[in-house]
């Protein structure tokens, strides 16, 4: 990778190019192959929010006494995924990306049928250990909740790993001119079924509700005894295609070269990082699906439930900087802090930090108010009400995963700082006409185009941010550096929550405030409701119209480290290119 043009031949002629016997054809053969477990990996994610009352009921646990519990199923995969994304890249630069990358979709395998089969083996086995080891007979429901947990914790570590290695593999498939486009589609992938989660287990669950007796009997008429689906069916699913991913990778990596890595794993420096960031999901809430909050205040219920969050956050920051500190000493390092001495690396890190902070902010701000706008607070109006934000957010986040491909061309074109800027620029723009025109009438179709300039800006930041720090390691430390690519980008997602949200609320209430000192002496209790409800209406609007030009100042913020991303994609000879 570059920091100045002229920087650019050193840095390519001193790695060494790999892989050059691959044709194009088995190189993009690899490359779809690794996005059907990434995608796959991070839609399950968010998944699991919107089938959980479905999930409590099928298992007869009561939701008022077990919610808390059975919030782990979102927690447990959440700080699992974080953790191992950490920790694996440097895994795969020390044993080669094959061998990790098939690891971490055979771990996900085992966690989809876990949980698939919770209520089976995973139940009869824990009640076992309860009976035969720790003299208890616990209930067997609740044996079920803890299983299902166990399982989405096993398939987080699996998915949230192949996110960096497979970023870290495609770069091992083409010289550094060439990987841009490859990487851009692992990161819009993740990124893009991370939001579709939560919207495709919705409509499933609710599919399988109407039509799954339908489905039964038809399966019956072909011979087939099962049972009508039901939300373990979205985990069953996982099994054959993954098995069937495990099974084409397993014969499509044989012969690719994986530079590997001298050295140890830092397993006192993993235990730091991953202490660390227990600490920072715990205490921002332990929650990234906002896609189905119905209002700032079930916002905050969901990021903001435990009064150990600020405790948490300063035991995290100070965990991490006893990590900083062993990194600095250690040999073989989780994570090169030297790294950052190269100007490029903390451009782009900082810079997808914010990018991270952007994309949170759109998805936020989108369900607010299609929620705000809905026709009453009867569950059946907030459900028709999320189906449509989960609608219009593909507005976002499609053409956010389609804008990678050409932001890796205009990388080549006129360089990672130009397409970066270009793409941040684009986004101010979307944040801006979304800030001063959305209110309560504006048009879904509208607030589509809009979403589309933010989704097309933040996508074409997506190959050249991530190229950028991949491209300024050598081969042996592709993993870390993917890792960070994540880490940082989620950092600025997650960071987004609880900011915006205090400041929403702290606005709102404010505004509601000062509107009913208007309220006069004399109304009838029956006005003074009248009068509440279309205060609170008109002020959540116009909070959530401040949070998306603040969206805009965060995109202005972001130029700055932007500016530094300096020259265009490297070039090397063109017998090395036309080899490779």
């Amino acid at each position: 990778m570059t920091t100045t043009t002229a920087e650019a031949p050193s840095m390519v002629s001193s790695e060494t190019l790999i892989n050059t016997h691959l044709t194009e054809r088995r190189r993009w053969l690899i490359i779809a192959l690794v996005l059907v477990p990434v995608f796959v990996g991070s839609l399950d994610l968010t998944i699991i929010s919107a089938i959980l009352p479905e999930v409590l009921i099928k298992l007869n646990i009561p939701i008022d006494t077990n919610l808390g519990a059975a919030a782990w199923m979102v927690t447990g995969y959440l700080l699992a995924y974080t953790v191992s994304m950490a920790l694996m890249g440097r895994f795969s630069d020390m044993v080669g990306r094959r061998g990790a990358f098939l690891v971490c979709l055979a771990l996900f395998i085992i966690g989809s049928w876990w949980v698939a089969t919770a209520h089976l083996f995973p139940t009869v086995l824990l009640n076992d250990i309860a009976r035969r080891y720790l003299g208890q007979r616990p209930d067997l429901n609740q044996l079920t909740l803890l299983s299902v947990i166990i399982g989405r914790v096993i398939q987080a570590l699996g998915a949230g790993a192949v996110v960096p290695v497979s970023l870290a593999l495609v770069a091992d498939l083409y010289p550094p001119q060439r990987r841009a486009a490859a990487v851009g589609f692992v990161g819009a992938m993740d990124t893009l079924g991370w939001v579709l989660g939560h919207l495709y287990g919705g409509l499933m669950v609710g599919f399988f509700q109407q039509y799954g007796e339908s489905i039964r009997l038809w399966l019956t008429g072909l011979g087939l005894a099962l049972p009508a689906p039901d939300w373990r069916t979205l985990f069953w699913i996982n099994v054959p295609l993954g098995a069937f991913a495990f099974v084409l990778m397993l014969f499509a990596l044989r012969g690719v070269q994986h530079p590997t890595g001298k050295g140890r794993f830092d397993l006192i420096g993993g235990l730091l990082i991953a202490a660390a960031l227990t600490c920072l999901v715990l205490g921002l809430g332990g929650n990234t699906d906002v896609t189905g909050a119905t209002s700032l205040q079930a916002l905050e219920a969901q990021t903001s439930e435990s009064p150990y969050n600020v405790p948490l956050l300063l035991v995290a920051a100070a965990i991490f900087g006893g990590f900083l500190l062993w990194e600095w000493r250690h040999k073989y390092p989780l994570l090169e802090l030297h790294l950052f001495r190269q100007r490029a690396v903390s451009a782009a890190t900082l810079t997808n930090l914010l990018i991270g902070f952007l994309l949170m902010l759109g998805l936020v701000s989108v369900p607010l108010l299609i929620n705000l706008r809905a026709e009453n607070a009867s569950a059946e109006s907030i459900a028709r009400a999320a189906e449509r934000a989960g609608v219009l957010l593909s507005a976002l986040t499609i053409p956010m995963a389609l804008a990678a491909v050409p932001g890796a061309l205009l990388s080549g074109r006129i360089g990672f700082r130009n397409t970066t800027l270009i793409g941040i620029l684009m986004a101010i723009g979307g944040f801006l006409l979304s800030g001063s025109t959305w209110r309560a009438d504006t048009p879904e179709v509208l607030m589509g185009l809009h979403l589309a300039l933010i989704g097309v800006g933040l996508g074409l930041t997506i190959a050249p941010i991530g190229t950028v720090v991949i491209n300024a390691v050598d081969a042996s430390r592709r993993g870390v550096a993917s890792a960070l690519v994540l880490i940082m980008r989620y950092l600025g997602m997650t960071i987004a929550i609880p900011s915006m949200t205090t400041y929403a609320l702290s606005r709102l209430n404010y505004m509601v405030s000062l509107a009913r000192e208007s309220f006069g002496l004399d109304w009838a209790a029956e006005q003074i409701q009248r009068e509440s409800v279309r205060v609170y209406f008109e002020s959540g609007v116009a909070v959530i119209a401040e949070m998306l030009l603040i969206g805009a100042l965060i995109g202005v913020v972001a130029l700055l480290p932007a500016l530094w991303l300096r020259g265009k994609q490297p070039q090397i000879e063109t017998q090395e290119r036309d080899g490779a």
